[in-house]
């Protein structure tokens, strides 16, 4: 009797085919597992990188997104797509300076993309506005602590009967002072939000290296069950 016949494994193609086919699905973890198990049968094909990049960013995870696109890239300099992939990740990370960087860079290997040129364009406007926003979070900032100073000066005028800040000139100075502090408050803010942009590429906590005492089990140390003596008697005992 003929045995069954056993299923043929998929080629790299196939599982980059079922990996497209589960992106466009919305399925993006399918994808993923597709695209790893193609990478490993033919590591140097950098289609499947960058769909891989594709698929990880869809899952908001911007550092093994980054990782592949920078893989494409390695391994395809001349590639537009690769420079686009990182770009994505770039942008979705807040790092738009850089991501200026790299859509120029896909740019001038593919001239005519409209994309590209969308791309650019949308994200110097993104620049602009955080640009702005940031002035207009120190201005908001400023005038507020202005408007305090001015409300404590008036208050301590007109509700004591001697007046702490008594001298035009130290009411001045106080509201003056209290502007300068809303003005280092606003510029806080806004220098937070730049060293925050970047921050989802730090590496997940299971991707840190097994030299990291956070990765290490720690074994408790087993406390012994009997003294040294009585294990002694024990062991006389033929107990042990």
């Amino acid at each position: 009797m003929d045995e069954p016949k056993k299923d043929s494994p998929l080629s790299a193609e196939e599982l980059k085919n079922k990996g497209n086919e589960c992106v466009k699905d919305g399925k993006f973890i399918e994808a993923v597992l597709h695209y790893t198990h193609a990478i490993k049968m033919d590591p140097n094909n950098y289609v499947l990188y960058s769909n891989r990049s594709y698929a990880f960013l869809k899952l908001d995870q911007h550092y093994l997104s980054l990782q592949d696109a920078n893989e494409t890239v390695k391994l395809q300099p001349q590639w537009a797509k690769g420079y686009f992939r990182r770009a994505e990740v770039e942008c979705a990370s807040g790092l738009y300076d850089e991501a200026i960087i790299s859509y120029t860079r896909a740019l001038q290997l593919d001239p005519h993309n409209p994309k590209l040129i969308e791309c650019i364009k949308n994200i110097t406007d993104m620049q602009k506005q955080k640009i702005k926003g940031n002035q207009n979070t120190i201005w908001i900032c400023t005038c507020l602590g202005f408007i305090v100073g001015i409300a404590v000066v008036i208050l301590d005028y007109t509700l004591t009967s001697s007046p702490t800040l008594g001298h035009p000139f130290s009411m001045v100075a106080f509201s003056i002072a209290l502007a300068g502090l809303g003005w280092a408050i606003g510029k806080s803010v806004t220098l937070m939000n730049t060293w925050s942009a970047g921050k989802s590429l730090q590496p997940p906590d299971d991707l840190a290296g097994s030299d990291s005492p956070s990765n290490e089990t720690v074994q408790p140390e087993k406390k012994a069950k009997y003294s040294k003596a009585q294990a002694r008697q024990r062991y006389k005992q033929g107990r042990l």
